[in-house]
C-alpha cells in the first residue's frame, strides 16, 4: 500500500496528489468510446468550475445538488463543488422515462432537503427533462466547465462537511447522511488498507451510479484517495450489456470493482451465454454488497468466471452502509467466500444460531461478511440494547472514525440511531466464526406464526424458478391476516405466467417451513425501487392492499 506514509486530510488535497502522478479516469461513452481525464486535467478543469461557482455567489459549505449521468462533466461539476468548499449532493437518475414527473418531483424535495443554493444539471437533462422548480438557482454543467480565470479558492479542513448522501428509502423517508472529509477519507484509507491496496498494480473498473455510495466513495473516491486508475462505464449501458463490465475488467486489466449481489448475476448469464476470450486473470477484489448475499449466485459467477482466469477467493462480500460512509466489515481475498449453513428452526423460533449441515433438512446458507475494517468495531445488541454473546441474533451496531456526524437537520431521526456512541445498523446479524453474518433487516421482519421470517429468503428462492426476473421479486406479510405475499416480476405471456406463478408457490412451499400463500407475478419493470435499486417491500405491500398492482397472473394455496 503505496498511501500510508502520508495521510490525506481532506478529498481536494487528495485529488492533488493525485494530480502528480500520470494517472486518471477513463470514462466510457454510450458506444464505449474512451474519453481519459488524468487527474491533472480533472483538478484544472475543477479549478475553472469553482471559480464559475464562486462568480454565481455560491460560498463555503453551500450546498450544491448535481444531477447527470456519468460523464466528464458530472465529474469536473463534482470536484468543481470541492475546490469552491462547497458540499455536493449527487441526486439519483430516473429509472424509467414514464417516470419522469415522479422524478422531477423528486429532485425538487431533495434540492429543498439539502438546502441548495444551486443546482447542476447536465445539458442532456435540461434539454429533456421538464421544467424544474425550486428554490435553488440552476446552471449547466458546462457552463459552469467553462468559466474564465481562476478564483482565490479557500481551503478545506478535514472536520468540513464535504457530502451529503440520501439513504435510500422513498421521497418523504430518505435522509441525507452527513459527512466531513475526515469521514470519507478514513473510511477509504482504512478498508483500502485491510485489502492492501496499491497504486502501482491496481485499476478500479466501476458501472455503479455516482448518486449511490459504493459507486461514489468506494470506486471513485478510493480510486483517488489511492491515485490508481478508475475505469468508468455508463450504468445504463452495463444494465442493457451486463457484458460491458466483464469485457472492460479483461480489456483494461481490472484489479478492484464492486457490485450488488444481481450484478454478480447478471455478469455470470452474459458470460455462460456469449463465451469469448477475457483474460480476468488481474481480478483480485470483487467486493459484493448492497443487498442480501445469494450463495448461489456467488458460486454460478466463481464457476464461469473461473474459465478466464478469474480466481474465486477474489469473491468478497461485504457489509455497509451510508450512515458508517461506506465499509463497515470485509472479507479476505486469500480465502473463499465462507457460507454458514444454520437451522432455519432455531434461527426463526429463538434467534439462536445452530450449526447445521447442507444436507439437513430445514437449513439456511449464510454468507460471512467478514471483518470490520481498522479502527473500527461492531457488536451485536438485543431490543434492550444489551450485548449479546456469539449464537445469538440481535441488531448490528458499529462504532468507529467513519460513522457519520447525523442525518442533515434531522436531531430526532438522528437520536433514533447513534446512541451510546454505537450506530445502530437497522440490520439483524452475528458474530460467527468467520466474522459478522448478516441475516436481513430489522424493519422488514415478518412475524408470522411463532416464527420470525425473514423475506429476503423468500425472494432468493423465488429468483431461482426459470421464467421469473431475478433481483426482481417482494416478500411481505399481512400480519393482521396471518398470510405471507410474494410478488416477482416476469417477462412471459399470460398463460405461460400462470404456470410460473404456480411454480413458484409449489417451490417456496416446499424449500420453506412456511410458504407464502400467495405468488403474484406481474409485468417488467413494475415492481416499486428506490433509485438505487433497493426493493421498497413497504411501498409493494400498499400497491397490493389498494388493489394498484396489475397481476399477469396469481397462484394461491
Amino acid at each position: 500500500m503505496t498511501q500510508t506514509s502520508q495521510r490525506l486530510g481532506t478529498i481536494p488535497e487528495a485529488l492533488d496528489r493525485a494530480a502528480t502522478t500520470g494517472r486518471g479516469i477513463t470514462i466510457l461513452d454510450r458506444d464505449l468510446g474512451e474519453h481519459p481525464l488524468t487527474y491533472a486535467d480533472l483538478a484544472c478543469a475543477a479549478r475553472r468550475v469553482a471559480t464559475g461557482l464562486r462568480d454565481r455567489g455560491v460560498n463555503e459549505g453551500d450546498r450544491i445538488c448535481l444531477l447527470g449521468p456519468t460523464t466528464p462533466e458530472l465529474l469536473i461539476t463534482l470536484f468543481g463543488t470541492w475546490a469552491a468548499g462547497a458540499v455536493p449532493v449527487v441526486l439519483s437518475l430516473p429509472r424509467r422515462i414514464s417516470e419522469l414527473d415522479e422524478f422531477i418531483a423528486d429532485v425538487v424535495v431533495r434540492t429543498e432537503k439539502a438546502e441548495a443554493t444551486l443546482l447542476a444539471v447536465s445539458n442532456l437533462l435540461l434539454e429533456q427533462a421538464p421544467p424544474i422548480k425550486t428554490a435553488a438557482r440552476i446552471a449547466s454543467m458546462e457552463e459552469l466547465a467553462s468559466a474564465d480565470g481562476y478564483a482565490e479558492l479557500p481551503e478545506a479542513l478535514p472536520g468540513d462537511l464535504a457530502y451529503l448522501q440520501f439513504t435510500s428509502g422513498t421521497t418523504t423517508q430518505s435522509r441525507a447522511v452527513a459527512l466531513t472529509h475526515r469521514h470519507l477519507v478514513t473510511n477509504l484509507e482504512s478498508a483500502g488498507e485491510m485489502v492492501s491496496l496499491d497504486a502501482e498494480r491496481d485499476v478500479f473498473v466501476s458501472w455503479l451510479p455516482l448518486f449511490h455510495d459504493m459507486g461514489l466513495i468506494g470506486m471513485l473516491l478510493g480510486s483517488l484517495v489511492y491515485t490508481a486508475d478508475l475505469v468508468l462505464i455508463p450504468t445504463e449501458e452495463f444494465l442493457g450489456r451486463p457484458g460491458v463490465w466483464i469485457d472492460a475488467m479483461s480489456r483494461f486489466g481490472g484489479t478492484i470493482t464492486a457490485s450488488p449481489n444481481f450484478g454478480y448475476g447478471l455478469a455470470a448469464r452474459d458470460l455462460a451465454a456469449k463465451p469469448r476470450a477475457l483474460d480476468l486473470s488481474s481480478w483480485r477484489l470483487a467486493a459484493n454488497g448492497a443487498e442480501p448475499i445469494d450463495i448461489e449466485t456467488c458460486d454460478r459467477f466463481c464457476a464461469v468466471a473461473s474459465e478466464y482466469g478469474f480466481q474465486p477467493n477474489a469473491m468478497s462480500p461485504m457489509f455497509g452502509l451510508a450512515e458508517a460512509t461506506l465499509a463497515v466489515t470485509l472479507s479476505r481475498t486469500d480465502e473463499p467466500v465462507h457460507v454458514e449453513w444454520v437451522q432455519r428452526d432455531a434461527l426463526e423460533k429463538t434467534g439462536e444460531v445452530r450449526p447445521a449441515s447442507p444436507l439437513d433438512e430445514g437449513s439456511r446458507a449464510l454468507a460471512a461478511c467478514g471483518y470490520p475494517i481498522p479502527g473500527h468495531e461492531v457488536t451485536i445488541k438485543d431490543e434492550q440494547g444489551d450485548t449479546l454473546g456469539g449464537g445469538r441474533v440481535g441488531e448490528i451496531c458499529v462504532r468507529g472514525p467513519s460513522i457519520m456526524a447525523g442525518y442533515w437537520r434531522n436531531e430526532d431521526a438522528t437520536n433514533d440511531v447513534l446512541r451510546d456512541g454505537w450506530l445502530h445498523t437497522g440490520d439483524l446479524g452475528y458474530l460467527g466464526a468467520n466474522g459478522l453474518v448478516v441475516c436481513g433487516r430489522k424493519k422488514d421482519m415478518i412475524i408470522l406464526g411463532g416464527r420470525n421470517l425473514y423475506p429476503e429468503e423468500y425472494e432468493l428462492h423465488t429468483e431461482r424458478v426459470p421464467g421469473v426476473r431475478r433481483g426482481n421479486v417482494i416478500a411481505f406479510a399481512l400480519p393482521e391476516r396471518e398470510r405471507m405475499v410474494v410478488v416477482a416480476e416476469t417477462s412471459a405471456v399470460a398463460g405461460e405466467a400462470e404456470s410460473i406463478a404456480r411454480l413458484a408457490l409449489e417451490a417456496l412451499r416446499r424449500s420453506l417451513p412456511r410458504g407464502p400463500e400467495e405468488v403474484v407475478l406481474v409485468a417488467a419493470g413494475t415492481l416499486p425501487k428506490t433509485s438505487s435499486g433497493k426493493r421498497q417491500r413497504g411501498a409493494c405491500r400498499e400497491q397490493y392492499a389498494s388493489g394498484s398492482l396489475e397481476p399477469v397472473a396469481v397462484a394461491r394455496r
